[in-house]
């Protein structure tokens, strides 16, 4: 029942939602409007501070003097807590927020004038208004006064009574009548049952194909969806991988209508729907850590509400790290390895035309899978003075960022930001770059790919981006048993991809080195992460690696040599 003291209003509030420009202002909008906090309470909230009750959860909230009350804390909610204390590297007992109630409240009133230059009537809205929102919604789903009251701190029920009019005769009797509350819409039952259905499929899938297989089955066998298709995510564009209830001709149809819906949705790392000739369709990220693999797309035969697009966004995160984890211990399991050789003349190629423009050489002495298709290079170059080779990096059109970490005087090592290249293609396919070198024009490429890799896919891939490109060399090889195998291996089971890839950047740019060959902030701003989740991921991945190395070290006594 919205009334004269909710200015806001459901549509109101979703203005001001889009409004937020990051996540920080947009979760301490949903901690006003849907927690019903005040802005010295969102000060305090700690992730600790969250319990659950089996799929519900609460929040503890606090007073100067200690626990003030229980809030109730929504899923969709909760889920943005968490990803925000992950992704700002706040820990368990930290606040969420490291700034003032003050500039929290700041923060509501940038967000209200960034609103209301398309809804002017938001110009004046408070974190005031956002505590009455929360009230009349719940009011409005028929919560009694009293538990409005516990849940938002109001210490009588006459705070309320600007959200409360007096009640006519049909009031009255509709009041009586609701016995209970409105049972859960069977769709979003069979939503929540299906999400379920498949975390637990995916458990014992051995292969990616086969884990797009059985989501895009069960999705299409699930009543109130249509059909169910995976695509992957390729240079610019999607490449259908698995189909259920539609066929081939029209995925590609639809992948040509609603490209920019789906790449919205990778982009966005959120559920969009479209509505076509083959009715509503919900296009779902694939995420795996922190990237965008791909997109689920469901066809659906109703609207698409917000609890049931939370439920598909954790769908589509369910199936990202399912996906990571096949890929991993396919790499990790593979009996035999093939190594292939490549050499590229083409100009277009990044390391081609450096070496060729400025008659130098390079080497690589580092690369790391970034987000975003994406490689991290750490380039030795000689022969070259470090202001004509950043200078050339970084207005290469293949080159989304560069820096010069050390400069040698004739040489340089420098960091470099790679979206496009043939080492691309490759590490895209599974393989590992074991050496790349350029010489005045010409680069060489080994890479070590797994045995069960199609090569004639990946060679393919290479020489048709780069069309002066040969493949020099091909063999079989035994992936070799030994203890620095074994070593690499338990710790991959115990790093995420981003720890990892955090963990080899800082050793490839000098973190580590003394003096250091980088600091910090240059190193987040290469991983295009903020400082405190770098720092949260290196604490995590180098207690990782300290543990996997004392903890599984052999137990024999050293030799004379060891010793």
């Amino acid at each position: 029942m919205s009334g004269p003291a909710d200015v806001l209003g459901p549509r109101g509030y979703q203005q001001l939602r889009r409004a937020a420009e990051t996540h920080r202002s947009d979760l301490v909008l949903r901690f006003g409007a849907e927690v019903g906090l005040r802005p010295a309470e969102m000060a305090r909230v700690r992730p600790d501070d969250v319990t659950s009750a089996g799929d519900h959860y609460f929040l503890t909230v606090r007073g100067e003097s200690g626990v003030t009350r229980e809030a109730y804390l929504p899923a969709s909610v909760e889920h943005d807590l968490r990803k925000y204390a992950n992704t700002a590297g706040v820990d368990g007992d930290d606040p969420v927020f490291a700034v003032s109630a003050r500039r929290l409240q700041m923060l509501v009133g940038e967000a209200a004038d960034r609103a209301a230059e398309t809804a002017p009537r938001l110009a004046d809205v408070s974190s005031r208004d956002l505590r009455w929102r929360f009230a009349a919604r719940l009011l409005d789903d028929g919560v009694p006064p009293h538990v409005v009251c516990a849940l938002g701190g109001w210490d009588r029920l006459e705070r309320l009574a600007p959200l409360l009019p007096d009640p006519d005769r049909d009031a009255v009797v509709e009041a009586i009548e609701r016995t209970e509350a409105a049972p859960t819409p069977a769709r979003l039952r069979r939503a929540i049952t299906v999400a379920a259905d498949v975390g637990e499929t995916l458990a014992g899938a051995a292969t990616g194909e086969e884990i797009e297989r059985l989501v895009c089955e069960r999705l299409a066998d699930t009543e109130g969806f249509r059909f169910a298709w995976v695509a992957e995510r390729t240079g610019d564009g999607l490449t259908p991988r698995a189909t259920a209830g539609i066929d081939d001709a029209r995925v590609a149809e639809q992948v040509a209508d609603h490209g920019e819906t789906a790449t919205a949705a990778m982009d966005s790392h959120d559920v969009r729907v479209t509505d076509g000739r083959d009715g509503p369709t919900a296009f779902v990220p694939i995420v795996r850590e922190d990237t965008a693999a791909g997109v689920l797309a469901i066809g659906t035969l109703g609207v698409v509400e917000d609890a049931e697009r939370d439920l598909l966004r954790a769908l589509g995160a369910q199936v990202g790290a399912a996906l990571a984890a096949v890929e991993r211990k396919r790499l990790l399991l593979a009996d035999t390895v093939t190594e292939l050789a490549f050499e590229c003349t083409d100009s277009e190629a990044f390391t081609v035309g450096l070496t060729a423009t400025l008659d130098c050489t390079l080497e690589l002495s580092g690369v790391v899978p970034v987000g975003g298709r994406s490689l991290l290079y750490y380039l030795v170059v000689e022969g070259a003075a470090a202001g004509p080779v950043l200078s050339y990096a970084v207005e290469h059109s293949d080159i989304d960022d560069a820096r010069l970490v050390e400069d040698y005087g004739d040489g340089a090592l420098i960091e470099a930001v790679v979206t496009a290249a043939p080492a691309l293609e490759l590490v895209e396919s599974g393989g590992r770059i074991r050496t790349l070198a350029a010489d005045r024009g010409t680069t060489t490429i080994e890479t070590e790919l797994p045995g069960d890799v199609d090569l004639r896919e990946v060679v393919d891939a290479v020489v048709e981006t780069y069309a002066e490109t040969t493949l020099t060399a091909k063999r079989e090889a035994e992936r070799s048993i030994e203890t620095e195998t074994g070593f690499r291996e338990r710790l991959s089971d115990r790093l995420s991809e981003r720890q990892a890839t955090v963990l080899e950047a800082a050793y490839h740019s000098g973190y580590f080195e003394w003096p250091r060959g980088t600091t910090a902030e240059e190193l987040a701003d290469s991983l295009a992460v903020s400082s405190p989740t770098l720092h949260k991921h290196l604490r995590k991945s180098q207690q990782k690696l300290l543990t996997a190395f004392f903890t599984d070290a052999s137990t024999e006594p050293p030799t004379a040599l060891d010793e």
